[in-house]
């Protein structure tokens, strides 16, 4: 997705080779914490950051920028040491754009995650709680998922890849 100021967003589907969807889809590892988070509030935090030129966060947005190519450049390659690297780089850097973007709960679980055999992990949208996903070895997988599902109020979730963007269902 390319945005512009003009408030024009141009989305190019990424041609990814089947092997790398494959591999790809087997080393990610989704992670409900098991606590919703208030974005509204840590988008407010990262505005006064900026608004204030505190020149860490916006530094740590520059790295978010450029990780976001890095890590399609890898993908597109199939290059997982890369894009473990550049998601874990991009992890740090979001951290800094606000102080409530972790917590010790969150950090907790990456601590398990990571000492479990993940390579790599972040939180989605504005942080705080929510969904984290890791990118882990296929062959630790199990091993990860174990060690997550341990963690209280926490739940892996499945997740896969499709052609047909974002899809979604209840169950009633």
């Amino acid at each position: 997705m390319e945005f512009y100021a003009d408030e024009r967003v141009i989305v190019n589907p990424l041609r990814i080779k089947n092997w790398i969807i494959s591999e790809l889809e087997t080393s990610l590892v989704l992670f409900y914490t098991g606590a919703s988070r208030e974005s509204a509030r840590i988008i407010d935090e990262q505005t006064r950051n900026v608004e204030r030129g505190r020149t860490t966060p916006i530094d740590a947005m520059l790295v978010l920028k450029e990780d976001a190519i890095r890590m399609k450049e890898a993908v597109l390659k199939g290059d997982f040491e890369q894009l473990a690297s550049s998601m874990d780089r991009s992890w740090q850097a979001k951290k800094l754009t606000a102080e409530t973007i972790s917590n010790p709960k969150i950090e907790r679980i990456f601590e398990l995650a990571m000492d479990a055999g993940a390579r790599a992990g972040k939180v989605s949208g504005a942080g705080g709680g929510g969904f984290i996903m890791f990118l882990v070895d296929p062959a630790r997988r199990v091993e990860v998922i174990r060690t997550l599902n341990a963690v209280p109020e926490g739940q892996v979730m499945a997740c896969h890849f499709t052609k047909r963007g974002t899809e979604g269902w209840r169950l009633d």
